[in-house]
């Protein structure tokens, strides 16, 4: 060991006794100072560097407040110490380093929005999850089954990151720092991007627990140790989670080729036993119970607990050195080995050609898809999977269009199906065809309508030529006198020569368009009360609606941005249909205003804010926020309470405009001798916080002192105070 880092070390021995709260972060500093300066650190000065760092995170007398900004400040050279030390203890200790502060440095750059940090994060998260099946630090040998127990203590760091991510990234209570997360951060991604990098995180987990053909004890134990943590932390991914911890099954894993029969007997018992106690866990907390989401697992987990102790105590009674070494033993064989490293092997070639792979330019989503559509149309000669691929409609139906399967299949009317068949067959078919044969469809279909508005822009003389299948113009001509028109009406002969263009579809009348929007207002009221009820992790197999979905839904604020846009802009000419969205938002709030005043908000905010860029800067006037924003007003003041202080104050003081029809409102609760209180109360709150509303306060004030004697001593009160 070198004389610095002795010399370090016995000043962390000497911080540790002596004030720790402040020496131990300055001891820190040094050595990582010391191991950024040196030309080629020590595996001595990485163990040293990256135990001091968790020694300052877990210590007690460090203050909480300043670990996120120690762990901030010394970040980038922990990653540099995993990234470049070959040391295993080093790596070790720097993953559970960053695994301790990981949520601390969330919630640092969910409040300074510091994007260097954020991407000092990212960085060292994807390298980190890069090594999860690898015996990194350690290189890698020609026996891909026996890397597997290798490096144990890095894995089980980096399972227990993983955990940490899975748990950080997922909605939690509402102090967490993924609640308190606003949906447009500038620098952290949506939350619906964080959740589905969290759940596919927690599928590598599950994955790992039936996947994993060898006996790797202590990992094992590992993924499900920290599954039980992220059940306690997030309840919404207890069903995800025991779907995978059942398709778990110890007696299929195989036996390590450098392992003797008593180790995997042993191994396997402590499995099983590490099982069993999840499994209780689960039940004793509550968190696997015999009723709703988790009520399909309760009775196999438990038979499976039940088997597994009975397993155990026979264990127990017969002694664990009594087995017959020939029935416990379990070797891979080879035929299944050599498939299993030729399949791994595959693998690895297949995603070392993808990094490879130069990434296109940024694009948006529309012509990412639209790109992606004209390479593969133009990349494919011949589309196979279609009995009818021609590029040329037969003629101008939205059968000849839309067929691509034999032509007496596209007789047949499916409009006349009940619409559940019909939702049911779109949703099925989309669900289970190849994205490319869709890809190559649409294709088709959009060359057709192509073809038929160039002809009709630019109308030719027929020309008799064979078709793809040999049918000539006569033949085809037959066909179009017994195919069915788009239109009522008969084509005259000039305009069957001339005009191929397919017929539009008739134009609603009003009633139809208030009829189906009600239709659809009812629709997205009830997606939102399906998806609230619906557990977070939960793939719903049974609803085909949710296969095909929109991924970037959100079911806690998309379904209100939609209502909210439709009634304010996209409605704007249609009066009694805005007001139908509106009526429609206004009465889900009632219905639980108490959970739901974050919708009044954001609806009447919007409101407000565009009925002022409609009326221009000048312009004060907003009747129509006026008139809904009273109309709320009128419906809380009957039920408020003085339990309802917070909410109440809160709506006041965030509805974006208040005039003296709304403070008025409040009078009822003033002079209401049981909510008294909370009338007041949010009268001062407005006085300190909302200047704007002072005159429209004392009028009311007054206008209360004058009229009744019993309020006369508050208004006083609150006029000599602030007045």
């Amino acid at each position: 060991m070198s004389t610095e880092v002795s010399q370090l070390a016995q000043a962390r021995t000497l911080a540790m006794q002596n004030k720790p709260g402040t020496m131990l972060p300055k001891v820190l500093e040094t050595a990582m100072s010391l191991y950024r300066s040196a030309a080629n650190p020590s595996a001595e000065l990485g163990r040293l560097c990256s135990r001091l760092f968790m020694d300052v995170l877990n210590h007690e007398e460090v203050a909480s407040s300043e670990k996120p900004f120690i762990s901030s400040q010394h970040l980038p050279t922990l990653s540099q110490m995993c990234r470049n030390s070959l040391d295993h203890i080093t790596v070790q200790n720097c993953i559970l380093g960053f695994s301790r502060c990981y949520e601390w440095l969330f919630d640092l750059v969910a409040k300074t929005s510091n994007k260097e940090l954020w991407d000092a994060m990212d960085q060292f998260k994807s390298f980190i999850i890069s090594k999860w099946k690898t015996p990194y630090p350690l290189s890698p040998t020609e026996d891909l089954l026996n890397d597997h127990a290798r490096s144990l203590g890095v894995k089980l760091a980096i399972i227990k990151f993983i955990s940490t991510v899975v748990i950080t990234h997922t909605q939690g209570p509402s102090g967490s720092g993924f609640a308190s997360l606003p949906e447009s951060h500038p620098v952290i991604p949506p939350k619906t991007q964080l959740g589905s990098g969290a759940k596919k995180l927690l599928g590598y987990l599950l994955g790992y627990l039936s996947e994993e053909p060898m006996m790797v004890s202590t990992l094992f134990m590992g993924v499900l140790n920290c599954l039980a943590f992220i059940m306690k932390q997030r309840p919404q991914a207890t069903s995800h989670i025991l779907v995978g911890i059942l398709r778990f099954n110890v007696d299929n894993k195989y036996q390590q080729d450098s392992e003797k029969v008593l180790q995997y007997r042993l191994a396997k018992r402590f499995v099983e036993r590490c099982y069993k106690i999840f499994v209780q866990f689960g039940l004793k907390s509550q968190l696997i119970k015999n009723s709703g989401s988790t009520s399909q697992y309760h009775a196999k987990l438990s038979k499976i607990s039940q088997t597994l102790h009975v397993i155990g105590e026979e264990t127990k009674s017969k002694g664990i050195l009594n087995f017959e070494p020939k029935q416990v033993e379990r070797k891979m064989p080879a035929r299944e080995r050599a498939k299993y490293i030729a399949f791994v092997k595959s693998s690895n070639q297949a995603a070392a050609a993808k990094a490879e792979t130069p990434q296109p330019s940024r694009l948006s989503p529309e012509m990412q898809l639209l790109q992606a559509l004209q390479e593969y149309t133009l990349a494919k000669s011949s589309s196979t999977g279609f009995f009818n691929t021609s590029p040329v409609a037969i003629d101008n139906t939205y059968a000849s269009a839309f067929s691509l399967m034999n032509s007496k299949h596209s007789e047949i009317d499916i409009s006349k199906l009940p619409a559940n068949v019909i939702a049911k067959l779109c949703t099925e078919s989309l669900y289970q065809s190849d994205t490319n044969k869709v890809i190559t469809g649409l294709s088709i279909v959009a060359s057709r309508y192509t073809d038929l508005m160039n002809k009709a822009s630019r109308p030719e003389a027929p020309v008799k030529r064979p078709l793809e299948d040999g049918t000539d113009a006569t033949q085809l001509a037959k066909r179009q006198e017994t195919s069915k028109p788009l239109e009522d009406e008969e084509i005259s002969e000039d305009e069957d020569k001339q005009d191929f263009i397919l017929a539009p579809p008739t134009p609603m009348s009003e009633e139809e368009k208030k009829e189906h929007f009600a239709r659809i207002l009812e629709h997205i009221l009830d997606v939102r009360k399906a998806e609230a009820e619906e557990d977070t992790y939960d793939e719903a197999p049974d609803n085909l609606l949710h296969k095909v979905r929109l991924m970037k839904w959100n079911s806690k604020t998309s379904w209100l941005t939609l209502l909210t846009r439709l009634a304010t802009r996209g409605l704007v000419h249609n009066s009694e249909m805005s007001n139908t969205a509106r009526l429609a938002i206004y009465e889900y709030f009632l219905d639980d205003f108490g959970g739901r005043v974050d919708v009044v908000i954001e609806w009447l905010s919007e409101e407000w804010y565009f009925e002022s860029l409609q009326n221009g800067s000048d312009s004060k006037e907003t009747p129509i926020y006026d008139e809904w924003s009273l109309k709320v007003l009128d419906a809380l003041m009957p039920v408020l309470e003085s339990s309802h202080r917070r909410l109440f104050i809160r709506l006041v003081s965030e509805l974006p405009r208040l005039t003296q029809l709304h403070i008025e409102k409040i009078k009822s609760i003033c002079l209401d001798p049981l909510r008294g209180s909370l009338g007041f109360q949010s009268l001062k709150f407005m006085l300190m916080f909302r200047p704007p509303v002072k005159p429209f306060i004392q009028k009311l004030l007054l206008a209360m002192r004058d009229e009744d004697e019993s309020v006369k001593e508050n208004c006083e009160s609150i006029l000599n105070k602030f007045f």
